[in-house]
């Protein structure tokens, strides 16, 4: 079937996702830095954060008790990795050149809804997309199968249809378990060249 959609997560595609360099200039010392990484931006918890279990607050207070730092420095990480999410200059020019295709856009991400808040605010790309599917708003993540199946059923794109881009293995996976196409992003390279076999008249 002729491809018609393609869609993009977020964080390590069409923007920059490094918490360490951002760990590392709120906080020195390598020891903290690690201690960080494993009970914050490593814990199973920062998944239910993007689930919208929690709020922005709660979250703060959540991973202070788990890495010892108070509510007010672990809000300052959590608020300074969103503002270190900078676009991807060859992932942001691919969704103009499909835009311009007539490609139809979606977005599929893992995200707190009060940092996409933020995001939308600062990002004018974002407006390119036909429907955005945001998992703290409707607390579902990748790569649990409903996600996936919540953005066909409010879209009525076809699965068949459909290119799904992420960078992590397990929701690649789990997107062609529920009939997407799917490519696993390492570079914006790599995808425009993907995606030429998808969509061959595309001029990509």
């Amino acid at each position: 079937m002729p491809i018609r959609n393609v869609i993009f997560d977020v964080g390590g595609v069409l923007l920059e996702w490094n918490p360490p360099a951002v760990i590392a200039r709120l906080h020195p010392d390598p020891a903290l830095q690690a201690n960080i990484r494993r009970q914050m931006f490593e814990h199973d918890d920062w998944l239910e954060f993007d689930r919208g279990t929690f709020s922005e607050q709660q979250a703060a207070n959540h991973f202070a008790n788990l890495t010892g730092l108070s509510p007010a420095q672990t809000l300052a990480l959590i608020r300074a990795t969103r503002e270190s999410l900078q676009p991807i200059p060859g992932t942001i020019q691919l969704v103009e050149d499909l835009a311009a295709a007539g490609v139809h856009l979606y977005l599929l991400s893992n995200m707190p809804v009060s940092t996409f808040e933020y995001l939308i605010q600062h990002q004018r790309f974002f407006e390119r997309f036909r429907h955005r599917v945001i998992s703290g708003a409707i607390l579902v993540v990748k790569p649990e199968p409903a996600i996936y199946k919540h953005l066909v059923a409010e879209t009525g794109i076809v699965p068949a249809e459909s290119v799904f881009i992420d960078d992590l293995l397990k929701n690649i996976v789990a997107a062609r378990e529920c009939g997407l196409h799917a490519i696993q992003f390492r570079s914006p390279d790599g995808v425009r060249a993907e995606l030429r076999n998808y969509l061959p008249d595309a001029g990509l």
